[in-house]
């Protein structure tokens, strides 16, 4: 699908009116800044004034209930001092009566406690409840000062909530036991319903405990309640980031923070930037939508004059783009243009089309001379440009491909081989388009096995200093090929059995040891020399020793593997390469079943040879060791079997006997 592109006339319309617009958007823009700065201030000294005065009244409610507890602990201390060998009960009810004399419950505290020195709660009735281990009974018992713990699980009850706690001591400070006021979370207290505050619609409140572990002693999520929170600087889970145009589209909330004095506690405000700034995007809101009319407004009025002021170059540009098909569609331009710039590019492009008219001509008689040569040619000639497009191919290329020559001309390589055969092509093409001179052959399976032979010339410019193109030169090189092969087996096969001869045995054994050393493969060379041939050969003649070394070999071949390799060396000596054996084993059973198969007398014409076979078994496992000194070995070997008795094999060396599957 083309991409749409606006005319000349609209983007000449469009970045005046930019232009208009960028100056007037940036004045706007600042004062938009300098406006959300201001009311940002505002906001926040406003926030600021609540939390604080929030925060002091938290205080006064602390101090006093505070007071309360200060009060009441002399009573306490008097009691405490006076439990030591009195019931339990009675000092519980001795404690309840003056805890239910002086502080108000539950208007000040939800419940008030009181332990011993040793933590012991002595106001709870059932099994002693121990609070020593406390961190606020310890922090009491070292300073013999107040404590405000943060929310904690009561072990009276298991409900959460936060324990003011007044060290009792006596007249000589020594500690007699801690009274505490609870402070229920689930019910209503002066805590709680600072969590139930609202700032303007959508603003809140949270409280942070202080100290080494810090805890959400309020959050408007019930969930948040005693979940780890910093000590200072918290955002109530709130993210505190201002975004890329904070000052177009805020959303950054208005946060204001205040330390209570009696806890060290921080009082959170949080207010939502969407209700904070509620006005100041109102008023962005019908900027925008103002200045947009006025724009449209302003980019219509300068299209209707841009747009007459170019009425000769839209009629110059629908000539330039019929010309690509009409050499002379030039001729319906007036004949005397106006006198300015416009006027200026149409003379030029009137006599540039004049000058290209003739010049094609002259190129069309051109190459209908080189077409008559080169579609006398069996090869395919063609011409490809630096995209890799046909700018010309002779006719061999529709006989080869079943396109004519004028639906090549254009398309790409990739789309007239196909991609399996451009994958091929393609790091030559890219070879040649860099500027060397390539040439390669490859090999087809389909429609039939076939070889081409390709030349990629690169053409340079003028200049030499870039290549614009490549001529390609293809040709079949089949019957070469095939001919080439044909002379290439028969110099690699012995004329006689038919099996690798000296030579094909080299290049094979030194490639089998390569792979060996390379994969740490096992594997073995035979030499093989068939015993009393001579007395066969004179005794019946050439013809007969022929025939036998012909059955020699057919019965040698069917005793290894078909990728094993059999070769003969000359006269009665031969050779088998076994790659990639699991064990010694392996070779030993192969050299057993050649002595068994040549064990059987051999018939043929009338005549029965009875020979037998010396086997020497060389192996080899990556050692470094040359072809040469492999052969040795296995010729050694050879000899040896012949004389302990002929008939037989044998095998080493004695190291990789040793080897199993």
């Amino acid at each position: 699908m083309p991409r749409l592109q606006p005319s000349l006339k609209a983007r000449i319309a469009l970045i005046t009116t930019v232009l208009a617009a960028v100056l007037g958007t940036g004045i706007v823009l600042g004062s938009l800044y300098y406006a959300h700065r201001d009311l940002e201030d505002a906001l926040q000294n406003q926030q600021d004034s609540i939390v604080k005065l929030s925060a002091d009244q938290l205080d006064t409610a602390m101090d006093d209930r505070t007071v309360m507890l200060a009060h009441m602990a002399p009573q306490i201390g008097a009691v405490l001092e006076n439990a030591r060998g009195r019931a339990r009960e009675d000092v519980r009810a001795d404690l309840l009566d003056v805890i239910g004399k002086t502080i108000p419950v539950p208007a000040a505290f939800n419940s008030v406690v009181v332990t011993d020195a040793n933590g012991s709660v002595l106001t709870s009735s059932g099994p002693p409840i121990e609070v020593g281990d406390r961190d606020y009974f310890r922090e009491a018992v070292r300073t013999l000062n107040p404590v405000v713990a943060a929310p904690i699980h009561a072990r009276v009850d298991g409900t959460i909530g936060v324990l003011v706690a007044m060290p009792v001591v006596s007249a000589s400070r020594q500690f007699l036991g801690l009274v505490g006021g609870w402070l229920d979370l689930s019910r209503s207290n002066f805590l709680v319903e600072i969590a139930h505050s609202r700032l303007g619609n959508t603003g809140f409140y949270c409280l942070v405990s202080a100290g080494a572990r810090p805890v959400y002693v309020q959050h408007p999520d019930t969930r948040q309640a005693r979940q780890p929170a910093r000590a200072l600087g918290d955002t109530c889970g709130e993210t505190d980031q201002p975004a890329t145009l904070e000052f177009l589209m805020p959303e950054r909330p208005v946060i204001a923070r205040h330390l209570m004095s009696t806890t060290g506690w921080e009082l959170i405000a949080v207010l939502p930037a969407r209700e904070a700034y509620a006005p100041l995007r109102q008023m962005q809101r019908r900027f925008l939508m103002m200045a947009g009319l006025v724009l449209g407004g302003v980019a219509l009025l300068i299209w209707l004059a841009v747009r007459r002021l170019l009425m000769p170059l839209s009629r110059l540009h629908q000539v330039v783009q019929a010309s690509a098909d009409d050499a002379d569609a030039f001729e319906r331009l007036p004949r005397r243009p106006q006198r300015d710039e416009i006027g200026d590019v149409t003379r030029a492009f009137i006599r540039l089309m004049r000058d290209v008219r003739q010049r094609g001509q002259q190129l069309a008689r051109s190459e209908r001379r080189l077409r008559a040569v080169t579609d006398n040619l069996p090869s395919l000639l063609a011409f490809i440009d630096n995209d890799e497009r046909y700018v010309f191919n002779n006719v061999a290329y529709e006989q080869a491909f079943g396109m004519r020559v004028e639906e090549i001309r254009g398309k790409t390589v990739r789309e007239v081989l196909g991609e399996a055969r451009y994958a091929l092509a393609r790091p030559y093409l890219q070879q040649a388009l860099a500027g060397a001179v390539i040439t390669f052959e490859s090999e087809y399976r389909t429609p039939q096995p076939h070889w081409m032979e390709m030349s990629y010339r690169p053409e340079w410019s003028e200049d030499g200093k870039q290549v614009v193109g490549v001529h390609i030169h293809v040709q079949d090189i089949t019957q070469r090929k095939l001919e080439h092969q044909r002379l290439a087996r028969i110099s690699q096969t012995d004329h006689l059995t038919q099996l690798e001869n000296r030579s094909a045995f080299e290049s094979q054994l030194h490639a089998a040891m390569a792979r060996s050393r390379d994969e740490n493969r096992l594997m073995a060379l035979l030499f093989l020399d068939m015993d009393r041939f001579k007395a066969v050969n004179d005794a019946h003649g050439h013809a007969t020793g022929d025939m036998l070394l012909q059955s020699f070999a057919l019965r040698l071949r069917r005793c290894v593997r078909d990728q094993d390799h059999v070769a003969r060396l000359g006269g009665d000596e031969f050779a088998v390469i076994l790659e990639d054996i699991a064990s010694p084993a392996t070779a030993q059973r192969v050299a057993e079943s050649i002595l068994d198969a040549i064990g059987q007398r051999f018939y043929f014409d009338g005549v029965m040879a009875d020979v037998d076979v010396s086997i020497g078994v060389a192996l080899y496992r990556g050692s470094p060791m040359t072809d040469e000194t492999l052969k040795r070995m296995a010729d050694t070997l050879l000899y040896r079997a012949k004389a302990l008795g002929r008939g037989r094999y044998e095998i080493g060396p004695a190291e990789l006997m040793a080897l199993e599957a």
